[in-house]
């Protein structure tokens, strides 16, 4: 919910990631590059900056696909699904947003971030969570005012309040603040963004945000984890000194000292991973250190290996490793009755973004496929049922990204790169639209509107230049991105005798399809690089993850 959280993030790398991501979307090479027919600078910019992103929420559940819309399904009995009056089928995901970038489920609202910077929130705003001024329900998306000038890389959303981050490094709260979750001395509520209080010691830029159901937490550039609101069940992590209306830091000694990245605060337990993957846990139920007794301070989470991300729900936490395979404890974690202890949930494929919501949670798979389990009394699993789930269950009715290019190889030619790649066996859910394999500065590309393509050639290339090359795959309902290749034009030799000439293809002129160029199943270690590759599509901050 809320009430966590991981996120796939933009403001992992901090303010400098923003900074970067909007200096590239304004270069020249961005609006004057070579994009396919039906794609511009325009269209792009309303694409998504990364991999997809899932949440839950009390009971509803929300996720953007790799296009950048953004769908909700579950409850919507305070309008949190965002679609208007439009009628829908139960449990069925229906669309509330075009070009999100991220996005964060409440107790009964929703917030989210477009590829601006900008933020919206729609459902309960009983409290002025909507932070729109105005404390009125909406069933559509309204804008959150009060940041004019401001980019917003991180949202988060708890029962009655809403946080931020902006590029900046500062933090803000909207809505309940009555058990001072909003970190604003003196501030018992606010229908409008108030600026998160620097004056008790979290003077260093906030890079990451969390709000629980009425505390919250976030993560400083210099390692240390700070709360506020409600220490009801012990989850500020300060040794019981109570609620808190400021940030404090958290009572973190020993191997996580200065080193914590990641904060998840749920409805009575906050958690944290530090920079060596370890995870920590405070507060009242699952802590996942065995044991079910309060803890004022971090304890150690008995999890075997390291965890990439975490996510903390009602009464229940999850993690993710870097390989993808999840763990949860506490309420009903994995499906399954109390554990004191994290569990592994049982997934077809690899997971790469993860959420804990009230009493369910949902993933994005490496796939592109959405999947949740938990509680389904309100259709926030997303299968039209209103059974609940021991073991995850796909989402029906979300359109679904390709696979990426395979095996992509470069050789060097007189003034060109020859590209090789093995066509997807999985293109999603959508009718195949094309191949566009380009370079990082638009010096060549080639667009071949064929499925079983599988090369062609850049040409006008420098000699000795080093190139950066990616292959792009379009579907109606997504596209992907491979990883990055590098190599230099040169005079060579012929190809050996093993290695298959590609097909001579020519370039396509392709009907408009619209949309955006967000990415999904890049690897960690091309998210930076991409940054270069196409400059205003999408790909110019694929900085989501800090790993």
């Amino acid at each position: 919910m809320g009430e966590r959280r991981n996120r796939v993030r933009l403001c992992r790398l901090g303010g400098v990631v923003a900074a970067l991501f909007l200096v590239l979307l304004s270069m020249p090479a961005a609006a004057e590059a070579p994009y396919p027919p039906g794609i511009s600078a325009a269209t792009i910019r309303t694409a998504t900056l990364g991999a997809a992103t899932v949440a839950a929420g009390g009971a509803h559940s929300c996720a953007v696909t790799s296009l950048g819309d953004l769908y909700c399904w579950g409850d919507d009995s305070s309008g949190q699904l965002g679609d208007g009056r439009e009628p829908h089928g139960f449990g069925t995901p229906v669309r509330a947003l075009r070009g999100a970038v991220q996005v964060d489920a409440g107790k009964a609202h929703t917030c989210a971030i477009d590829l601006r910077g900008a933020a919206s929130c729609w459902g309960d705003d009983s409290a002025g969570q909507l932070g729109d001024g105005a404390e009125t329900d909406q069933d559509s998306p309204v804008k959150v005012t009060g940041l004019s000038g401001r980019t917003l890389v991180e949202i988060t959303t708890g029962a009655r309040h809403s946080c931020a981050i902006d590029d900046e490094g500062a933090a803000w709260c909207w809505g309940d603040g009555s058990r001072g979750q909003l970190g604003a001395p003196g501030v018992r509520g606010s229908k409008t963004p108030v600026r998160v209080s620097t004056g008790s010691g979290m003077s260093d830029p906030v890079v990451d945000i969390s709000a629980g159901r009425d505390a919250t937490c976030a993560t400083t550039a210099g390692g240390t984890a700070f709360c506020w609101g409600s220490d009801a069940y012990e989850q500020l992590g300060t040794a019981g000194h109570g609620d808190r209306d400021e940030p404090m830091a958290v009572a973190a000694d020993g191997p996580m000292r200065g080193k914590i990245r990641e904060v998840g605060v749920g409805g009575m337990q906050a958690c944290a991973i530090d920079a060596d993957g370890l995870a920590f846990c405070w507060g009242t139920h699952a802590l996942g250190s065995g044991t079910v007794k309060p803890k004022v301070e971090p304890v150690a989470v008995g999890v075997t290996g390291t965890l990439s991300t975490i996510t903390a729900g009602g009464e229940h936490t999850c993690g993710l490793d870097g390989r993808g395979q999840a763990f949860c404890w506490g309420e009903g974690a994995g499906g399954a009755s109390r554990r004191a202890v994290p569990v592994g949930v049982r997934t077809a494929s690899a997971l790469r973004d993860l959420d804990a919501g009230d009493e369910h949670s949902c993933a994005f798979d490496t796939r592109g496929v959405v999947v949740c389990w938990g509680a389904g009394a309100d259709g926030q699993l997303g299968t039209g049922s209103t059974s609940a789930a021991a073991v995850p269950v796909e989402v029906k009715g979300l359109p679904r990204p390709p696979a990426a290019p395979e095996g992509v190889q470069v050789r060097a030619l007189d003034g060109g790169l020859r590209v090789f790649w093995r066509p997807p066996a999985d293109m999603g859910s959508g009718e195949f639209l094309y191949f566009w394999a380009t370079t990082a500065d638009y010096g060549s590309t080639c667009t071949l509107a064929v499925a079983t393509a599988d090369g062609c050639e850049l040409v006008d290339l420098e000699n000795g230049r080093q190139y950066d090359v990616a292959v792009v795959v379009r579907t109606r309902d997504g596209i992907t991105v491979s990883d990055l290749v590098t190599a230099a034009p040169a005079a060579v030799a012929p190809l050996p005798s093993d290695t298959p000439e590609p097909r001579r293809m020519a370039v396509s002129v392709l009907p408009g399809a619209g949309g955006g160029l967000p990415v999904t199943g890049l690897s960690p270690i091309a998210l930076t690089a991409i940054g270069t590759l196409l400059l205003g599509g999408g790909l110019a901050a694929l900085l989501v993850r800090k790993r």
